[in-house]
């Protein structure tokens, strides 16, 4: 046992010092709970944005606009507004 408190000297003195601060562990918490709930809004957004697009894409494609104008505009990748197309029964 003595040998691996002198191996790990700094990590045990660490350990038997550690004082509990309320303050700072409600503090951290708080900056994970922001963090953690930025990230999930930052993904609903995103999600909300394509759904948005495809949205928009699938008007445009029942208005008979060309897929090449709509993918250039949209940004949307060829594939996905083929299968918009197909899943909605449209022909291009």
């Amino acid at each position: 046992m003595a040998d691996y408190f002198e191996e790990n000297e700094k990590e045990v003195f660490d350990m038997v010092n550690f004082k509990w601060d309320q303050k700072r562990a409600l503090e951290i918490a708080e900056e994970d709970g922001f963090a953690k709930g930025h990230a999930e809004g930052r993904e609903e957004g995103e999600a909300n944005k394509k759904k948005a697009i495809l949205g928009i894409a699938l008007s445009l494609l029942q208005d008979g606009i060309p897929v090449k104008a709509i993918v250039k505009y949209t940004h949307l990748s060829l594939e996905e507004v083929q299968k918009l197309a197909r899943d909605n029964g449209l022909a291009f």
